[in-house]
């Protein structure tokens, strides 16, 4: 029987506690031994609610049980700090979405993942969509042939952020650009590579009280010059999701407000196909765990990784700097 990867999850508030679920969800593979909070009263709030010991720090944690991984779910702010301090501990790090809140801090991150040998694996749950995975393999397989343009829109109704630490600048890093679009641009960049230039637009359109953008647009260009357009929006009140990926030989069309379906279709008019995944419940974090799991047991390096993560902190503050002087940013 193999050994199971243990696994704490470091933040316990709304998406730590989804990690740890997640954990649970496939115990055949992972056990969650214990949860981190620096908060004394929620840790053990929480570590009582999954019944595993709870700490105020990873180290605090290690001196009681063992721990092979650590989930970083914190605020964005204490991203950096939480992760490095797992690396120092000897841990292979899953981080929650985004990496950092600046490039500075992704390099961090970077710089201790190679000094002490461990991975560092970028939170990045929409890779594991049915329909996202679907149009992945299309695309790799060269159904759509080369691709010239990809058009992605992403966001959230606001008000599930209202008032909280998303809208602290200096805890979150930003608005909804860097709270919805990373997934986008994880995505974009996993389709066509990195990009060269990137101009940007951001405004507060309704929640005007937010010291950070509610909506968001980025136009990003490789060095062969096809295109990425990614918009962002905490005035998205019905769906999450959409993605179009256009290439020289047919196209790809996801959109979650009809459902998980994706559509694919040529350039020579020949008859759309629509791939239904309706029946397929969504699993997206039990997967990418399960997924992280087994590359730590193989020895291979999960993505996307901190590299990844970092380049796309990079894409978003290339829109904030953009939005700020007007001009195209060089990345």
């Amino acid at each position: 029987m193999k050994k199971k990867l243990h696994i704490a999850v470091i933040g316990c508030g709304y998406f730590g506690q989804k990690r740890m679920q997640a954990c649970i969800d496939i115990s055949d593979v992972a056990t969650l031994v214990g949860v981190v909070d620096s908060n004394s009263i929620i840790a053990k709030k929480v570590g009582e609610l999954f019944h595993v010991p709870f700490a105020t720090s990873i180290k605090q944690l290690r001196n009681h049980i063992p721990v092979d991984a650590a989930i970083v779910a914190t605020p964005n702010k204490y991203h950096a700090t939480c992760v490095i301090e797992a690396l120092e501990e000897g841990l292979h790090v899953l981080c929650e979405k985004p990496l950092a809140t600046s490039v500075t801090e992704a390099k961090r991150i970077v710089k201790a993942s190679i000094k002490y040998h461990r991975f560092v694996k970028t939170g990045s749950n929409h890779r594991f969509f049915p329909t996202i995975q679907k149009a992945y393999a299309l695309i790799q397989k060269g159904t759509i042939g080369n691709v010239l343009y990809v058009k992605g829109s992403i966001g959230t109704n606001g008000s599930h952020t209202k008032q909280s630490w998303f809208w602290n600048k200096d805890i979150s890093g930003g608005g909804t650009y860097i709270d919805n679009a990373c997934h986008m641009l994880d995505i974009t960049r996993w389709i066509m590579g990195d990009f060269f230039s990137c101009v940007g637009v951001v405004g507060n359109i309704y929640w005007k009280n937010a010291a950070v953008e509610d909506i968001a647009a980025g136009m990003y260009k490789t060095k062969n010059g096809r295109f990425a357009m990614i918009t962002s929006s905490w005035t998205q009140w019905v769906g999450y999701m959409s993605l179009e990926v256009w290439g020289d030989k047919g196209y790809i069309l996801i959109d979650s407000k009809q459902g998980q379906t994706m559509i694919l279709g040529k350039t020579n008019s020949e008859k759309t196909k629509i791939f239904d995944f309706s029946h397929k419940p969504i699993s997206s974090y039990q997967d990418e765990l399960r997924y992280f799991v087994s590359c730590i047991a193989k020895n291979i390096e999960p993505q996307p990784t901190a590299v990844d993560g970092q380049a796309v902190i990079h894409m978003i503050e290339g829109v904030y700097t953009s939005a700020k002087q007007n001009k195209t940013i060089h990345l």
